[in-house]
């Protein structure tokens, strides 16, 4: 025993050693970069979080989202983003980090992941335009020294922006499951077109706090607004001068089998370059994806909403038959919405429950305006109101989301919700006002039409709620360690969320991992009266109760 012991410590030395000296040799070609003419001397401070260079700025609003313009050429661009988000940056690689340190516990398991995304990673860098690689390149050059054991600093970058993807393709971490929904009316009267979204990328709270408002003016292509986070020059929502927007969905994936462009920089390159749906189109065939995704555009000049689907081997586009549309996590082009892999992802997943009940909530709309879209993004009840309990996937919020967003692409305005989820206020944006922003030193937003926050967020039901997560995440860490915790706590955390089915598969699973079996089997029999979202959680507790009764 001491000896394989020994041997199990040597081969685990040996396996790091030629993780690390693999990963420090897979090292991304710096692309071609011209003089820049953007130093960190340039830098002012004008006030308490609020920073100068040149034109560029970034500064804090009032209810927390960070806000920047950012103009010039690409390596300027990523060089400005580096020196006036340096610390936004570099919290947010430590989030990231520290996020996955948390989720793989193993040192070695740790060293193995790192191996294994560097291998399939080798050549990212070659699938993404040599435009963005030189604004990530301008941006890498400002990330910290502290976590070069993980690879170079531009590798990291590029791997970041691959994360989101990851995400999409390892779908039994349910880490992505975002809904969108979208109106609009063109007639003699009236010039209508809304939409809003939930980001559900949830890589832990800490993740989702310093959200970047980013008004972007490149010298070339179209200005544009996009929801980000420091470091990421993907898009995963925004919308650009002629009032076409983009967000994503994520869409059922086999596992990967080579790289391709990141679906971010996929829809960067839309934002930027597209006035229309055919443009979009044309724009995403250019590429090859390596994880699925739903590209829900809405044009203003088409006066047409619609989504891209695209897989690794196909692409579909989905046209609504009437002025509604509604995209959860599942396909409805004629091309993808019949393969074997999307109908059975309807079948054992949430996605077509949001679906219905977004199309419920969309019916049941009095007027189209933006507290209404708010409302339906907010809304945590499932089909017919059902109570679902609080944070179960089947609902449209599900409180985890990164951020929400609204467009009128008409007016041209946008609203993002601040930190936490989509329950705070959301603030305004007129790209009307695009040319204003350079240099500027006052606020941006509009008071007067921001959306008030959610009388949930104010409620003590979402105390009740925090007090749910804290102690969630302590039975996690109980079960996994097989140790025991107050009993009085087991019982406030059923009491904090009883409508919630994981609630009671948690407490199965903990008193599992004690052998207290009768306890186990209770837990998960009250957990499959309950609204189960995924096929697999409720044939993971009748698997469970078979085999935890003598």
């Amino acid at each position: 025993m001491k000896k394989r012991y020994i041997f199990l410590i040597v081969l685990s030395v040996i396996s790091t050693l030629s993780a690390i000296w693999f990963v420090q040799r897979v090292i991304y070609d710096t692309p071609t970069l011209p003089v820049s003419t953007v130093h960190s001397s340039q830098l002012e401070m004008i006030a308490e979080h609020h920073y100068a260079l040149g034109n560029s700025w970034l500064k804090q609003n009032k209810y927390g989202n960070w806000e920047s313009y950012i103009e010039g050429s690409a390596y300027d661009r990523g060089r400005t983003i580096g020196i006036l988000h340096q610390q936004l940056i570099q919290d947010q690689e430590k989030v990231f980090v520290d996020e996955i340190d948390r989720n793989v516990s193993s040192w070695f398991l740790r060293k193995m992941l790192i191996l294994g995304i560097s291998w399939f990673n080798r050549d990212l860098d070659q699938y993404i335009p040599e435009e963005y690689r030189q604004e990530i390149y301008g941006i890498s050059e400002f990330f910290s020294d502290e976590y070069d054991y993980i690879g170079p600093k531009f590798n990291r970058i590029i791997n970041y922006h691959a994360a989101h993807d990851i995400g999409h393709a390892v779908q039994n971490m349910h880490l992505v499951g975002c809904t969108s929904v979208g109106i609009w009316n063109f007639n003699d009267s009236t010039e209508l077109m809304m939409s809003g979204r939930n980001f559900d990328f949830y890589f832990g709270d800490e993740f989702a706090k310093n959200k970047i408002v980013l008004l972007c003016n490149p010298s070339e292509g179209y200005k544009y607004l996009s929801v980000t986070w420091g470091g990421f020059c993907g898009i995963v929502s925004g919308m650009n001068e002629h009032g076409l927007s983009i967000t994503l969905n994520s869409a059922i994936s086999e596992i990967p089998t080579k790289s391709g462009t990141p679906v971010s920089i996929i829809a960067r390159d839309i934002l930027q370059y597209a006035a229309t749906i055919d443009e979009a189109k044309t724009i995403a065939n250019r590429y090859d994806s390596f994880v699925s995704e739903l590209f829900t555009i809405s044009s203003l000049k088409d006066k047409q909403m619609a989504v891209i689907e695209k897989s690794p081997t196909n692409t579909g586009v989905f046209y609504p038959s009437e002025d509604t549309l509604i995209v959860t996590n599942h396909y409805q082009s004629k091309e993808l919405k019949d393969i074997p892999l999307n109908q059975e992802h309807m079948i054992n997943s949430e996605s077509v429950d949001r679906y219905t009940r977004t199309k419920e909530l969309t019916a049941q709309l009095p007027k189209c305006n933006t507290e209404g879209i708010a409302g339906i993004l907010r809304n945590q009840a499932g089909i017919k109101d059902k109570d679902l309990g609080i944070g179960n996937p089947k609902a449209i919020n599900q409180l985890l989301a990164h951020h929400a967003v609204l467009f009128d692409n008409v007016k041209k305005r946008v609203w993002v919700s601040n930190y936490p989820f989509q329950e705070n206020v959301f603030d305004t944006y007129d790209l009307n006002d695009f040319d204003q922003w350079p240099g500027t030193k006052n606020d941006i937003t509009i008071d007067s039409l921001s959306i008030a926050a959610d009388p949930f967020y104010f409620s003590e039901g979402y105390q009740t709620f925090k007090v749910f997560k804290q102690l969630k995440a302590k039975i996690i860490r109980q079960t996994a360690k097989e140790q025991p915790m107050d009993s009085t706590l087991i019982q406030t955390f059923l009491e904090t969320n009883p409508a919630y089915y994981e609630t009671h598969r948690l407490v199965g699973n903990y008193y599992a991992s004690l052998g207290q079996n009768e306890k186990a089997i209770a837990a998960y029999r009250e957990g499959l009266t309950k609204n189960i979202a995924y096929k697999e959680d409720e044939t993971f507790m009748k698997e469970q109760i078979k085999t935890l009764t003598p």
